[in-house]
């Protein structure tokens, strides 16, 4: 008996392979000596706001430590230990790339403002620097200018463990900002409520952008890489209604009522 066998029962489609760019924020943190120093530094950061780097790509700027392999795959442990997990390096000398550790990686675009140093800041209440921002992008067009027209509107409050992530434009909050939520915007942000977690306003390079609250409690504000912790601010804005802004590389908050 002759079997006829079709050739549509052997058809397979053809396999497909979709490829894209992506782009994300990424944190970049650049390590000092002495590194214990650091981590101590670190560890002050983190007990302020301990879910700050949680589920954020970060990425170690190596340039301005010499350090052997050893003691980098040490420092990766102790930043593993403290939940900080790292994607890749930047400025990192050939001995440290390798198999099982983070790769080098290049054409990130840097877009905190030049302004927003620690050295500038008002002597009576110094800002500090933050954990610099790095938009790192898989292809290497330039980053583009903050746009009007893509504002964020949250009609409801942030309940505490929420992260709210708007790179586009403004993000506008009616309600309040809880204990251990978060803010991150690419333009200003505008909470109509009291503000007691996290707000970071600019991290797509607008320097004009501004913080506006109408009850100041904040564990946290930073524009661009300038930033003021509850421990910092003074006691006169404690749940007054203020505008923060960069001026002069640091940062200015001022009592509206």
């Amino acid at each position: 008996m002759n079997a006829h066998v079709s050739t549509k029962d052997h058809a397979r489609s053809p396999a497909m392979l979709n490829l894209r760019t992506h782009s994300l924020i990424a944190f970049v943190l650049q390590p000092v000596e002495p590194l214990g120093e650091w981590l101590a530094t670190l560890d002050g950061w983190l007990a302020r706001s301990p879910n700050f780097f949680a589920k954020k790509p970060i990425i170690l700027d190596l340039a301005a430590i010499d350090i052997s392999v050893r003691d980098y795959r040490d420092l990766l442990g102790q930043l593993a230990r403290r939940h900080i997990r790292v994607m890749g390096s930047e400025g990192a000398d050939p001995s440290l790339v390798g198999p099982h550790l983070p790769p080098n990686l290049t054409g990130g675009v840097n877009v905190t403002p030049p302004e927003a140093t620690a050295e500038a800041a008002a002597p009576e209440t110094p800002a500090q620097e933050a954990p610099r921002e790095s938009q790192t992008r898989t292809a290497q067009e330039p980053l583009p200018a903050p746009r009007g027209g893509q504002a964020l509107v949250i009609d409801a409050p942030v309940r505490s463990g929420q992260s709210i992530v708007h790179l586009e434009g403004d993000v506008t909050i009616i309600g309040r900002v809880a204990s251990g939520a978060e803010i991150i915007a690419g333009g200003s942000v505008h909470v109509y409520g009291a503000v007691q977690g996290r707000v970071i306003a600019g991290v797509s390079g607008d320097r004009n952008a501004r913080i506006f609250c109408t009850e100041a409690h904040a564990e946290l504000l930073c524009i661009g890489g300038a930033y003021r912790t509850a421990e910092d601010m003074d006691p006169r804005i404690e749940g007054k209604s203020v505008e923060v802004r960069l001026a002069e590389g640091g940062l200015q908050i001022r009592i509206l009522n």
